[in-house]
């Protein structure tokens, strides 16, 4: 983390620092949520949020808009929290708007803001900075990423090996909730041993890179054919979905079908109870606390759930369980059934419902 923040302005709750502005940016969404749930969890209780916690997107919301917010007192509260995701989408005018409270932010309020790029804010990066933190957050990539590993057991209370903690990378690929995911089925299956050696991560780690298979439910949830099918073909002519993207041949092979036909069901429940949710008018944070995920998953699976009515959503599993039963009792050529299951799920049914509007 490259990370720059000014002096005055602190605020404190609970022995806790907390700045009035912060701008997260940068491609590793999981760090970022990880640090605006931190930042959420020190400023407001879960009794706190109802009337304190607000929600908004810089493709939707002005900057007028934002400030008004931000410079209302809290209600029952010592906080108020403002969130700004996809702030790098903000125009010149809007950051204009803005800065003034910038200069100038309520003692009050925690303003967190969150985007891929810094946007308009490069130019007043500075500014920020006089009130508060920016924190970039690059790809982690080599000895970095096998260090967050290392340290991710390490908060759990036990150790892994460098020579783990690579292979655990090498498995389920560099995105961090898949590696977190991962260390979590170690940390589970090796009960009071405290030092994780090579072999205990080899006997959970799938054989089925984790990652690839995201990109194939993926595909299927943004109605991508093409891309859907090519990833499935390679997989059922190698056996095996290789454990790296370059690789051409897994070391290791063995039937990757029951997982993905599951992962494709696992992936359209996910779609139906956001969807559900959303009909229920419930904001970003509240779905992700509900499903136990990360907001930046839950936002991708509200975007892909636009794309299918819950009857499509709902006809989507049963065929992934009717093609389940017909694979396991050999009514047909494994091959042929798993692309026509691809090609169902694919196939818009009905319109795509109207966009969520609810300030994700």
């Amino acid at each position: 983390m490259i990370n720059k923040h000014g002096k005055n302005r602190i605020m404190t709750k609970q022995n806790s620092i907390i700045f009035p502005i912060y701008f997260f940016y940068g491609p590793e969404d999981y760090l970022i949520e990880e640090e605006i749930q931190r930042l959420l969890n020190q400023t407001l209780s879960p009794k706190e949020r109802g009337f304190n916690l607000h929600l908004f997107n810089g493709e939707e919301h002005s900057g007028q808009e934002i400030a008004q917010t931000a410079r209302t007192l809290p209600m029952f509260s010592q906080y108020r929290f403002v969130l700004i995701r996809g702030a790098d989408q903000f125009d010149e005018e809007n950051v204009g708007a803005l800065l003034p409270y910038i200069r100038n932010p309520s003692s009050t309020t925690c303003l967190t803001m969150c985007g891929q790029t810094l946007g308009q804010w490069k130019r007043v990066q500075k500014e920020i900075e006089k009130a508060g933190k920016v924190i970039e957050y690059p790809r982690l990539k080599g000895k970095g990423l096998v260090s967050w590993v290392r340290k991710r057991m390490e908060e759990k209370g036990k150790s892994i090996s460098e020579e783990s903690a690579s292979y655990l990378i090498e498995v389920a690929g560099d995105h961090l909730q898949d590696l977190d995911n991962g260390l979590e089925k170690v940390f589970l299956s090796v009960g009071e041993k405290k030092k994780i050696e090579l072999s205990d991560a080899e006997g959970i780690t799938s054989e089925v890179k984790v990652s690839t298979v995201f990109d194939l439910t993926d595909a299927i949830g943004q109605q991508k054919l093409e891309k859907a099918l090519t990833i499935l073909e390679k997989a059922l002519e190698s056996r095996a979905i290789p454990f790296k993207k370059e690789e051409t041949v897994p070391k290791r092979k063995e039937d990757p079908v029951p997982l993905l036909v599951g992962m494709m069901s696992r992936h359209y429940w996910n779609i139906l109870r956001v969807k559900e949710m959303v009909s229920g008018l419930k904001g970003l944070e509240e779905m992700a606390r509900n499903l136990r995920m990360q907001a930046w998953n839950v936002k991708k699976l509200i975007e892909q759930g636009r794309r299918f009515p819950e009857a499509s959503l709902r006809e989507g599993i049963l065929k992934c369980h009717q093609t389940d039963l017909a694979i396991k009792k050999g009514r047909g050529p494994k091959n042929l059934l798993m692309e026509k299951l691809v090609i169902d799920l694919c196939r818009p049914v009905y319109p795509p419902s109207p966009p969520f509007r609810k300030g994700e």
